[in-house]
Formats: C-alpha cells, sequence, structure tokens
C-alpha cells in the first residue's frame, strides 16, 4: 500500500491581525517621504485625475503621488489585499502576499488621504500636511485608521481598542480625551473654507452656526476628526467632502467617543464608493451634538460641487 504524503498545515496567526500597526507602518512611510523630498520635485505637476474624478481639484503634484506610493508600498509590505481607494490613484486592487507564512490576511478596504494640503504645499506653506488612512472590513466595518500631522510629527491611531495620540515620534501613545463642552455658546468649531467655493457657500449656510462660536479652525478633511477627537475642537462640520477624507479618519472620532451623522442626524455608513461626497458633523459628546443638530434644522446644506 503506497503511503499517502502528510498534509502540510499552515499555521494560522493566533489573535487578531494588527491593523493598527499596518496603519502606523503607512502612515510613517508617507511621513518619510515626505520630509525627504526636495520641495521642487513635491511641488512639480505630475499628473491630472480620472475625467469625471474630483473635477474641482484636478491636478496631482508631486507630493501627492510620493507619499500615495508610500504607504501602498507598506501596505503590500504587510500583505493587506483588497481593495485601494485613494484620493490620487482612484480605485485600484491590493493584491498583498505575506512573507510570514503564519499569516491569513481578510480581504479589506483601505481608505486613504495620501497628503492632505496640496495647495499649501506647493506654495511653500507649512501648515495643515496630513496623511489619512482607514481600513475597512468587507463587512464595512472599521479595523483601524490613523492621521499623521507632517508638520509636528503627531500621529493619531484607531482600532477597537479606542483611540490614541503620539504627539511626536519616539513619544508615548496616550488614550484621547474629547472635550466637554456642552454648548455651542462660545465653542470652538472647524470647518473647511481655503477654497472659495467652499468659503462662501459654507460660511453663508451655516452663519447662525458659526455667529455663536468662539473661534473657527478654518481646515477640513481627515484632521477635522483628528481634532475633535484630541479635544482640541468641540465639533467639527464637514461639507462635501469626498469619502478619502471622511472614511480615512472618521473611526478615530468614532473610538474616542465623539458623535458623528449625517447634519440631519442620520447615521454615516461606509460604502465603498470612491465617488461619494457627505456631509457630516462630528461632535465631542452626545449633549453637544444634540445641540448641534438642533442647530443645524432649518438650514439647507449648500448645493454641492458635483452636478
Amino acid at each position: 500500500m503506497t503511503k499517502r504524503p502528510a498534509a502540510k498545515h499552515v499555521k494560522r496567526r493566533s489573535g487578531p491581525f494588527p491593523w493598527r500597526q499596518t496603519v502606523q507602518d503607512g502612515l510613517q512611510a508617507a511621513n518619510a517621504v515626505v520630509l525627504r523630498l526636495a520641495p521642487r520635485a513635491g511641488q512639480k505637476v505630475v499628473a491630472g485625475r480620472e475625467a469625471g474624478y474630483r473635477p474641482w481639484d484636478p491636478e496631482v503634484i508631486g507630493v501627492d503621488t510620493a507619499a500615495e506610493r508610500a504607504i501602498i508600498g507598506a501596505l503590500r509590505r504587510a500583505g493587506v489585499r483588497g481593495t485601494l481607494l485613494s484620493e490620487e490613484a482612484g480605485e485600484t486592487t491590493l493584491e498583498g502576499r505575506s512573507a510570514r507564512a503564519d499569516t491569513a490576511i481578510e480581504p479589506v478596504y483601505v481608505i486613504q488621504d495620501p497628503f492632505d494640503g496640496s495647495l499649501l504645499y506647493r506654495r511653500g506653506i507649512r501648515a495643515h500636511w496630513f496623511t489619512a488612512l482607514g481600513i475597512y472590513g468587507q463587512d464595512g466595518k472599521p479595523r483601524a485608521a490613523g492621521a499623521m500631522d507632517h508638520i509636528t510629527g503627531e500621529m493619531v491611531l484607531a482600532d477597537p481598542a479606542g483611540a490614541v495620540r503620539i504627539a511626536r515620534p519616539g513619544a508615548r501613545a496616550v488614550l484621547v480625551r474629547a472635550a466637554a463642552t456642552t454648548t455651542l455658546d462660545g465653542a470652538f468649531l472647524e470647518a473647511y473654507f481655503m477654497k472659495p467655493p467652499f468659503l462662501y457657500a459654507i460660511a453663508t449656510a451655516l452663519r447662525p452656526v458659526f455667529e455663536r462660536a468662539r473661534f473657527i479652525l478654518p481646515n477640513g478633511g481627515p484632521y477635522g476628526f483628528a481634532d475633535v477627537a484630541c479635544g482640541r475642537i468641540d465639533a467639527y462640520f464637514a461639507w462635501n467632502e469626498a469619502l478619502t477624507e471622511v472614511f480615512s479618519a472618521i473611526y478615530i472620532a468614532e473610538r474616542a467617543g465623539c458623535v458623528v451623522t449625517h447634519w440631519d442626524g442620520s447615521r454615516v455608513q461606509f460604502r465603498p464608493d470612491i465617488h461619494a461626497v457627505y456631509n457630516v458633523v462630528c461632535s465631542a459628546n452626545p449633549r453637544l451634538h444634540k445641540e448641534v443638530l438642533q442647530a443645524l434644522k432649518g438650514i439647507t446644506p449648500p448645493k454641492g460641487l458635483l452636478p
């Protein structure tokens, strides 16, 4: 009787895959590239976006693609596979193969904003240079997310265990704490104003809300969620924000105990549509969010940038 060879058993990694570490590795890879990139190379227009994708922001510069490639490289080294939804590359496939035989990785959606703040970078203005990265399972539930401030070196990360802040490279991670503010009166708010199509539309629509604030930070995109999670901002109003600018970092705010809904109070759910845009509001706590939604009653979001 011929003896059959013994079946080879592939060991499976015990416990969940380290998604937060994967996000952290991607952010650090992007940061390393941004810091060493020569400004002249980073500011050069290197591509245009595909027809119909982000027509209000058609140019791609060197720092955008350099950061994106660095993140993709880190994801591939980790063996991540699935679908990449990125501001620069659009929708592409990740065919990761782990070098570790004991690792079985589920297919996921990776949502990234490789470099937020391109126009400021292009003019040499050292402010609001961010990278954000979120990972969702095919069940639509988040696995991990993170955002990186390239100016300060701060990194904010989230996974099922919670949300943490690493103030600078080499610092220890500490749990973030959202603000205890419970009223709009005197609150610190955040919304994107820098491009004129956003500035006039949102300032006009939200004037009744803004007039009650003490201070308004004119930033938007993924780091708005990190600002609320870390207690710097009480409420962040995102209008007409792309999928890559919302789901790359919304999980940070959610794991910090913040409340995020659409302007009408309905739930925000992930769906892998690279062309989707969102009107959401993120508040530091439920009590404040209730007041924010009350203030938004009767306010119609401005017409979108897309027809």
